[in-house]
């Protein structure tokens, strides 16, 4: 009887860990590969004779074997998406430095923390902005000539008006997109709820690097005239992406699943049968950013939640807006304090070649967040 109890605790135990670990592996995997940013380094790289990146130490969980595959038949591939990531990062924290969440990540494989693991914006935007940086760093680094199976754009050839044609090298976004979706949205599994909203914001982080392509020339002529201008199309500037999103991030849609069996739902033509949470508001675009939960509220910590608080962050005294202390703080209100800062001044060019300056100390007022 002892051994039988023994062995049916056993198995309970087992049923347990096993039920515990499928609850959240989904969730888990949605970024997992975001934590390559961290470990990407010559250590876990194999180069070839041009000294460019070929695949990932297979030892390294941190990604899929589709994942793997993908960086194995693309060399060279690695360093764009860990650059790509390293951009999103940094843009990331640069668009929300002056909110209550201002996207803090770790040196862990859970680089934004237990925040992706709910449904809020702030989860969009991440899932939008990582999926746009690798979009951006992968077509770039194929007209730069750094990825082995891909090189510039060279479909717009020819005329292309009455004074200019398509020339040069244009950004290969096309090959940065399809890379991204192959790549990026394989980690995601499962049917649910949160599987279509992280697709989709995936999806419209690549839309937006592509949509705001632009296009570049360049004039021949004599004596520097303008008689014909060789024209391609060139990346956006990633904070023009950033931008974009965090626009779409204040707008984003509230959805569910849509109900199969209305009339409505029958004639959309996304498959993926999202729809409004509020019946009232139109459907979002695919370039709109959505999620399905209400996001904390950020002021305290939460271990729970993941959620840092607002204590000891710096905020602006004489400002109504986010980054004003009485937001920022929530209410608790704030410290001041002086601290002096020495600069370099009044600089001076010499000829030739070299910069003199002198050093300028000023006091600053500081208030933080109690």
């Amino acid at each position: 009887m002892r051994s039988l109890a023994l062995l049916i605790g056993v198995k309970a135990a087992c049923i347990l860990l096993v039920s515990s670990l499928s609850g959240t592996g989904a969730v888990n995997n949605s970024g997992r590969w975001w934590g390559i940013v961290n470990v990407a380094s010559s250590s876990n790289l194999l180069t070839n004779s041009k000294n460019v990146q070929l695949v990932l130490d297979p030892s390294l969980a941190l990604l899929s074997r589709r994942q793997r595959r993908l960086i194995r038949q693309n060399p060279g591939i690695l360093h764009a998406i860990a650059a790509g990531l390293h951009t999103a990062i940094k843009e990331c924290k640069w668009q929300f430095r002056n909110r209550r969440w201002n996207c803090p990540t770790t040196h862990s494989p859970a680089v934004f923390g237990k925040i992706v693991n709910r449904g809020c914006r702030e989860t969009a935007f991440i899932f939008a902005i990582t999926s746009a940086g690798v979009t951006h760093a992968v077509a770039r680094s194929c007209s730069e000539g750094a990825i082995e199976s891909c090189t510039c754009d060279y479909r717009r050839r020819g005329p292309g008006g009455p004074d200019w044609h398509w020339g040069g090298c244009s950004d290969n976004v096309d090959f940065g997109r399809m890379f991204s979706r192959e790549f990026v949205d394989s980690s995601e599994r499962g049917r649910d709820l949160r599987y279509l909203t992280n697709l989709h914001n995936n999806e419209a982080g690549r839309m937006t690097v592509s949509s705001e392509m632009r296009q570049e020339c360049k004039c021949h002529g004599m004596s520097g005239s303008c008689t014909v201008r060789t024209c391609w199309m060139r990346l956006p500037s990633f904070r023009t992406v950033g931008d974009f999103l965090k626009d779409r991030f204040d707008g984003a849609s509230r959805v569910v699943y849509a109900n199969k069996g209305s009339n409505r739902a029958s004639h959309r033509a996304d498959p993926r049968h999202l729809e409004p949470e509020n019946s009232a508001h139109k459907p979002p675009s695919a370039m709109d950013l959505v999620y399905f939960e209400k996001s904390p509220n950020f002021c305290s910590y939460n271990g729970k939640t993941g959620t840092l608080g607002t204590s000891g962050r710096t905020c602006n005294s004489s400002s109504p807006g986010l980054d004003g202390c009485e937001l920022l703080c929530c209410g608790r209100g704030l410290k001041t304090r002086t601290e002096s800062v020495t600069e370099r001044c009044h600089c001076t060019f010499h000829w030739c070649c070299h910069v003199s300056c002198l050093n300028c100390t000023s006091t600053q007022t500081l208030h933080q967040c109690l």
